[in-house]
């Protein structure tokens, strides 16, 4: 289905919007969350408990696009507080993905721990005691003052932007839901699906979404609270505006949280994680409650200030996970078909970019792949040889070119780790 210009972003706003939102990306956001990432990633290497330093850098591995994508947003802020709106955005992504892999560790009382963990959301936005201790019923705590940085930057960088008083009472809320969510669907495990169920069909009364989609929509609302950043450097937000934009991301962050789902449906189907698909009777209902979820996500942002913006960024969410599949493939799914039907064609130019920076990955990986390989192929024979021949004169050779090859494959490694996985 089409949007037609009737109070709906039309294709022509929305290349507009995309070709003036990479122009500000590239000039002046890229480069800093690439050095935001960097900088967290320089304090996870030094976390002691190996437990939370391997959270904290697998995160920073596999979801780094994450705050390279959702960082598109600040391009909404006046150019002279931008800087500070990519540092809040980056630090809450950072906090966000990090506990999500710490509250998933199987704990006596994942509700009472999830809620704990998840105070610090509301603390990077000024809405706790600073005193709170996120960690009090985990059984790891040493981060080395990982988690207090990166709360202590948001906080710093938010409650400085001229609209953070106006936008701070639904951001709360909304990190509140965020967190609640989160906590609920890690221990489905343990308690069931009721307890998440009941909550959701609760919070999200009027909301016109399923209590499942509800519930997906504010598991993913950190991309709600980078909306309310952006929109707290404008001087001309309001807490009515602000109240708008989360009710218009609701939808957006459930189709996020939903795609993410069907991306991962075989491997959660073998794994038995909870997935938000599966409360779908079957794919044709999938599919069909996808495309209201769509059809939602896209006339909320339509509704809002910088309607094109928002809309760019509801499309910009589906064609990261869109793009898993290349165009015409018959192995596409059902709902991703009917999705991109949905979002046509407003997200036509949006799968073209995301589908061509996947190619362009995957041939890095690919490069990096042989080199690692060759480099194995040297170390193995070199040292074979040696131990073979038992010639003296290699053996200095061998531990040479060894350690140049170990050299090698650390280097390899560390720059693979820097960039963000699928």
């Amino acid at each position: 289905m089409n949007h037609p210009a009737n109070g709906r972003v039309t294709a022509g706003r929305m290349t507009l919007a995309l070709a003036l939102a990479n122009l500000r990306y590239w000039l002046t956001v890229s480069r800093r969350v690439r050095r935001e990432l960097q900088r967290w990633q320089r304090h996870a290497h030094a976390i002691p408990d190996r437990l939370l330093r391997a959270h904290a850098l697998g995160k920073l591995a596999d979801a780094g696009a994450h705050a390279q994508i959702t960082a598109t947003l600040a391009t909404l802020a006046p150019l002279r507080r931008r800087a500070r709106v990519v540092t809040a955005i980056v630090a809450f992504e950072v906090i966000y993905d990090y506990l999500d892999a710490v509250s998933e560790q199987p704990v006596p009382d994942p509700l009472r721990n999830g809620r704990q963990l998840y105070r610090a959301l509301g603390l990077a936005l000024g809405g706790e005691d600073p005193q709170t201790d996120p960690y009090r019923h985990h059984p790891q705590c040493d981060d080395g003052g990982y988690l207090d940085a990166l709360v202590a930057t948001c906080r710093a960088a938010f409650l400085t932007l001229p609209a953070a008083a106006a936008v701070a009472p639904v951001a709360w809320r909304t990190a509140a839901c965020c967190g609640e969510a989160q906590t609920r669907s890690h221990a489905v495990a343990r308690e069931g699906t009721g307890q998440l169920m009941r909550w959701a069909a609760r919070v999200g009364s009027g909301s016109g979404l399923t209590a499942s989609e509800v519930a997906a929509g504010f598991a993913a609302s950190v991309l709600t609270v980078h909306a309310l950043i952006a929109a707290a450097a404008d001087v001309r937000t309001t807490l009515e505006e602000a109240r708008r934009i989360a009710v218009a991301y609701l939808p957006v962050c459930a189709l996020t949280t939903l795609l993410d789902s069907l991306v991962d449906r075989t491997q959660d189907a073998v794994s038995g994680d909870h997935s938000y698909l599966g409360y779908y009777v079957d794919d044709s209902v999938a599919a069909e409650r996808l495309c209201v979820v769509a059809g939602r996500a896209l006339a909320g942002a339509g509704a809002l200030r910088h309607a094109a913006h928002h809309a760019m960024a509801v499309s910009g969410t589906a064609a990261y996970y869109l793009s898993t599949w290349r165009a015409g493939s018959a192995e596409t799914p059902l709902a991703a078909q009917r999705v991109t039907h949905e979002l046509r064609p407003v997200i036509t130019p949006i799968l073209l970019l995301f589908r061509t920076w996947r190619l362009q990955r995957q041939r890095s990986a690919d490069r990096r792949s042989a080199r690692v390989a060759a480099a194995l192929y040297w170390k193995t024979a070199v040292c074979a040889g040696s131990a073979a021949l038992n010639l003296p004169l290699m053996k200095p050779l061998a531990g040479h070119l060894s350690e140049s090859s170990s050299l090698f494959l650390n280097l390899t490694d560390s720059r693979t780790d820097s960039e963000p996985n699928e």
